[in-house]
């Protein structure tokens, strides 16, 4: 099994190689965290001029730019390498090999919730409006949104035939994932755990709740658990297609 992985990875370096606009898609996460770094002075400029204080607002930016955005992009990464992938037919190719029908997903699913992990937890750490305080909620909310990267990658995959419809899914799969988790924010309700429904919700809240002071674990754990059945289901798929 090492070694079917290792095969994997240095599959996985060709592609990259070769793809230009994967090595800039991969920046995205710290782009996201680029952002941020304009907060504060738009912070100072709000309270000055309008005083308006926008502090109470970093949570729900920190979900936005630090937390969903770089999901979107690095699921947007694993969907393309597993398309890239389908056109080479190395999938088919994997058909005559001792390796199992589900290795190379699971292998995608543990690279892909490494990288988040590594990624986001950088980009929390360096952006102005988070810091090494944060690493205690930032490491299980990354887990729970590699998880999610792999479902969005994963879907991209299951249901587009190739990169142009791959992107088009992603486009489709856009608001579902960064807009509509965000509304729970401004709605003072039990109903808002309605959103719970969106695959995406989980990371946000536990973000909300980790910089409230708030027990985030419960939210964190459920996310895990709802992601990793997805993920499961969607292995079962593509395992099966293969």
């Amino acid at each position: 099994m090492a070694g079917v992985m290792a095969a994997y990875g240095r599959n996985d370096l060709r592609n990259i190689r070769r793809d230009s606009m994967l090595l800039g898609v991969m920046a995205g996460p710290f782009i996201y965290s680029a952002t941020s770094w304009a907060v504060e002075p738009l912070t100072e400029y709000l309270q000055r001029a309008y005083q308006f204080d926008l502090t109470p607002y970093y949570p729900l930016i920190v979900s936005a730019f630090l937390v969903l955005g770089p999901i979107a992009v690095l699921g947007a990464v694993c969907g393309l390498i597993l398309l890239e992938d389908k056109d080479q037919h190395t999938l088919d190719a994997l058909r005559v090999t001792p390796a199992p029908p589900a290795s190379y997903p699971v292998y995608r699913l543990i690279m892909v919730v490494v990288i988040v992990m590594l990624s986001e937890t950088a980009a929390i750490l360096i952006s102005p409006i988070t810091g090494v305080s944060d690493l205690g909620w930032a490491i299980p909310v990354t887990i729970v949104s590699g998880l999610l990267s792999t479902v969005i990658g994963f879907v991209m995959a299951a249901w587009a035939r190739n990169k142009v419809e791959g992107l088009a899914v992603i486009r489709a799969l856009g608001l579902v994932i960064f807009m509509l988790p965000l509304i729970p924010w401004f709605i003072e309700s039990p109903w808002s755990w309605a959103f719970g429904l969106l695959p995406s919700f989980w990371p946000a809240k536990a973000t909300w709740m980790a910089m409230a002071g708030e027990n985030f674990w419960p939210v964190a754990m459920v996310g895990a658990v709802y992601n990793g059945l997805l993920v499961a289901l969607l292995i079962r798929r593509i395992a099966v297609r293969r």
